[in-house]
């Protein structure tokens, strides 16, 4: 039976039947939840896994679902990294400690049990890396064909693991959106499924990052940060994560909400410099060429901008942008205070919550939650590349105390 029906965000049409856009106008659309207040309650209060959120999931048949054991990630106090920005209550959401390493993983396992579900032949996906690994993954696990397109400029390291995983790599010359916008002319008439991760595209994957604000509650007991920083490649999963928040605040679980940090790097920061503009949320401007480290966010125009950058306007939040070599420090931090390997893209909150904290506009006493969105595996080679060789030591223990003494100082 199904438990939802989808509405147009631009003409307001309800439609019962499945559509990736809306059917009269071609707005994004959005499910709606026929289930009562208490009962949804009840749901994300018992909740201990990712499909334990089924009900507030736009996938009907159960046996469709596609699963890796996705969600249910770590919550983290950094008491050490907190000492050193001088927040109190510092958390890490880890979700580089999904399947593939990133939160993308709970937008896939959606996206292919809906196209599991609505008898999906292939699917095509426009990523960067992340969601195109998860893509490739779930893909295989679904036993579905995947084409995915890259920017040509993508580091092998993030198209080996795509390809290691089956799926079918079209390398663009371009951004990822405009991967992105070349997959939203060409899918249908392949009879693809879009499962790229934007909510124009794709509006079944929207209520995955909603989950990451149940599981967030959930592990504070209920109770809700002052600010919580999220990455901005592509947008979905800053207005998710408060879209979810929502939901808590209207079930009665929570008593506010939080305030939202939309972070990117300088080098691609269109949502950043709509905010320092104070522009509406739809006159983000698009960005010519994306550049910096954080290539997960180097989105040129951010698909779901308008309702991330309306989520940091309603909760009073911030926007800000970091440099390479801020989010590089950052990445570094995380790592070394408290053993989180954290991609360049998830420094990037972490790099904006240090200065936001040095500037006094995160106060004393206030509490953050910083949104580690993927693993630093896929970059390895780059921060291997950034450090000094390693000399190696005789085997023999005379050989070991001077190695000691000059390197160490032991």
């Amino acid at each position: 039976m199904k438990r939802y029906y989808q509405v147009c965000r631009k003409c307001g049409k309800k439609w019962e039947a499945d559509a990736y856009r809306c059917p009269s106008c071609g707005g994004v659309l959005r499910a709606v939840y026929e289930r009562e207040r208490d009962h949804l309650r009840e749901v994300i209060e018992n909740a201990s896994s990712f499909w334990d959120y089924g009900e507030l999931l736009p996938v009907t048949e159960e046996n469709c679902r596609v699963s890796m054991g996705e969600g249910d990630t770590p919550l983290i106090l950094a008491g050490n990294l907190g000492q050193m920005l001088g927040i109190e209550n510092l958390f890490l959401k880890n979700e580089g400690m999904n399947p593939t390493g990133t939160f993308k993983d709970r937008c896939m396992s959606i996206s292919f049990s809906k196209a599991a579900e609505l008898g999906a032949k292939a699917a095509v996906i426009g990523s960067a890396g992340n969601a195109g690994a998860a893509a490739a993954a779930y893909a295989a696990r679904a036993g579905l064909p995947c084409y995915v397109m890259v920017p040509a400029e993508t580091p092998p390291q993030r198209i080996a693991l795509i390809r290691h995983y089956g799926a079918r790599v079209i390398p663009v010359r371009g951004s990822v959106t405009d991967c992105i916008e070349l997959i939203g002319q060409v899918y249908e008439t392949y009879g693809w499924h879009n499962v790229t991760t934007a909510a124009v595209y794709n509006p079944f994957q929207a209520d995955a990052e909603k989950t990451i604000s149940y599981e967030m509650a959930r592990q504070l007991d209920w109770k809700v940060p002052d600010w919580i920083a999220v990455p901005v490649g592509g947008g979905g999963i800053l207005s998710g994560i408060y879209e979810g928040f929502k939901d808590l605040l209207r079930l009665g679980l929570t008593d506010r909400l939080p305030r939202m940090i939309g972070v990117q790097e300088s080098g691609c920061s269109p949502l950043v410099q709509a905010f320092r503009e104070n522009k509406a949320p739809d006159e983000i401007e698009r960005v010519e060429r994306p550049q910096g480290v954080a290539v997960a966010i180097a989105d040129a125009f951010p698909l779901d901008g308008e309702t991330a950058l309306t989520a940091v306007y309603e909760s009073g939040g911030w926007a800000e942008d970091a440099e390479d070599e801020e989010i590089l420090e950052a990445q570094a931090e995380i790592g070394r205070q408290e053993g989180v390997f954290a991609e360049t893209a998830s420094a990037a909150a972490c790099a904006a919550v240090k200065k936001m904290r040095a500037a006094g506009r995160i106060r004393e006493g206030e509490s953050v939650a910083c949104v580690i969105t993927g693993n630093g595996v896929k970059e390895l080679p780059v921060i291997g590349a950034s450090m000094d060789p390693l000399d190696p030591v005789d085997c023999d223990a005379a050989a070991l105390e001077r190695y000691l003494a000059e390197r160490f100082r032991i």
